[in-house]
């Protein structure tokens, strides 16, 4: 008879189990606690950003528009800590009707998060103008811009706000919208420097343009100094009266290709006068002349072949 070999097989004892369901527990636990704190944080970024958004929608409808009256200017009005409102021309009849094109953005109910000033709140509004300009306080005593507006994980204050539970819209004096982290320092804007320049020296060549356009009954003078280095292909078709002092009826068409270093220094007394055209086949006579496109033949004018 066999005898059955009986072999020893090692487990685990229940004081093992637990440990790792402990470790197990607690890893899980972290894991959980960072998953919720990134949710949280997402959705606080994503409601600062629809803020900034409006306010780049409220302002590129202020320019489009050319908003100068106080009511009219589209702005973005923050009414309660978890709430504010969207005023656009939105169906782009050049007016704000307050009734219909107001939109109204609320987080509260979707999030924990909420708008948090130094002081007990309340509403302000950020309005843009013609040129994107920003400014709050009511119409009439307008104020510069409140700004920033700090998004931040409830429960927080303005002094608890920081870069892992907040994000600030900062709007600058121009209009410009910045998305910030929490706790970031607030730049300050001066106003820029506008030089004079009242030493402009006007284009030489305009005054040749001024010849060439200028009117048919004028009288001009013209002090014209020309050191010419000129390229030019000049058609002109000239019917002129020719006598000590220039008399001229000048019919041109010029088509000029100009390389000029130009100082003009001449004086030109022109006098037109305008003359009727003849008709074909009429005789020349009473002052009037052959179109360009005709010649003398005969005492009348005749159309060139």
């Amino acid at each position: 008879m066999k005898k059955v070999k009986i072999t020893s097989q090692a487990g685990v004892s229940l004081t093992e189990v637990l440990i790792v369901l402990v470790v197990v527990a607690i890893i899980v636990a972290f894991a959980v606690a960072l998953f919720g704190a990134s949710a949280s944080n997402l959705e606080r970024q994503n409601i600062a950003r629809q803020f900034k958004v409006s306010l780049e929608r409220a302002r590129f409808d202020s320019v489009k528009r050319r908003a100068t009256n106080c009511a009219d200017m589209s702005r973005v009005e923050v009414t309660s800590p978890t709430s504010f409102n969207l005023i656009t021309d939105s169906d782009q009849n050049g007016t704000l009707d307050l009734g219909t094109e107001t939109r109204t953005i609320e987080f509260g109910s979707r999030s924990t998060v909420g708008i948090v000033s130094s002081g007990t709140f309340a509403p302000y509004t950020i309005r843009f103008d013609e040129r994107g300009h920003a400014s709050s306080g009511p119409c009439g005593t307008e104020t510069a811009v409140q700004t920033p507006t700090v998004f931040c994980n409830l429960p927080c204050t303005a002094a608890t706000a920081n870069s892992s539970n907040s994000n600030v819209i900062f709007v600058s004096p121009t209009g410009t919208a910045a998305f910030l982290p929490g706790g970031s320092s607030i730049p300050n804007f001066s106003d820029p420097t506008v030089s004079n320049q009242s030493n402009v020296q006007r284009n030489p060549l305009l005054a040749i343009w001024d010849l060439l356009t200028a009117n048919s009954n004028s009288n001009a003078n013209v002090n014209v100094n020309v050191n010419p280095n000129v390229n030019a292909n000049v058609n002109a078709n000239v019917n002129a009266n020719v006598n000590a002092n220039v008399n001229a009826n000048v019919n041109v068409n010029v088509n000029v290709n100009v390389n000029v270093n130009v100082n003009v220094n001449a004086n030109v007394n022109v006098n037109s006068n305008t003359n009727s055209y003849c008709g074909i086949n009429q005789p020349v006579a009473n002052g009037c002349i052959c179109e360009s496109n005709q010649h003398v033949q005969g005492n009348k004018c005749r159309l060139n072949h």
